[in-house]
């Protein structure tokens, strides 16, 4: 719950499920993606749009009041694997995306983007505290 009490923490959460979510909408906005999301089984399909509708809770949830929020935090363990689930997904695009622009317009690496110490924070906690089925 200590992640919820710090700004910058937060923000990293917020954008975290915000690129998440943003991902899992794009599905429905190009070809490929709405042809491979028609290619799923269905139950597949199902649990594409529980988590998808889990993270626009959880996404909800972050922008609440404080107090709210850490009330619906409190309830379980499955949003806070949600959020370790998409602040890896987070850092692992991250780091790619940088490496994309070191290669490609010669700029150097950042702490601020691949190796962001607030976001390897995060995951380290989420991961020590994680609740597994």
């Amino acid at each position: 719950m200590d992640l919820l009490d710090t700004n910058n923490t937060l923000d990293i959460l917020k954008d975290s499920v915000a690129y998440q979510l943003q991902k899992m909408q794009s599905v429905e906005k190009t070809a490929d993606g709405k042809e491979w999301y028609q290619d799923l089984p269905q139950i597949v399909k199902d649990k594409f749009n529980d988590y998808k509708e889990a993270y626009e809770n959880i996404s909800r949830i972050l922008k609440s009041d404080h107090h709210v929020m850490l009330n619906e935090m409190s309830k379980g363990y499955y949003y806070w694997r949600l959020l370790r689930s998409s602040c890896n997904t987070y850092q692992n695009d991250l780091i790619e995306f940088e490496q994309q622009l070191v290669q490609e317009f010669n700029l150097k690496e950042t702490k601020a983007i691949s190796n962001n110490e607030i976001l390897k924070n995060c995951i380290k906690i989420l991961t020590e505290h994680a609740v597994e089925d």
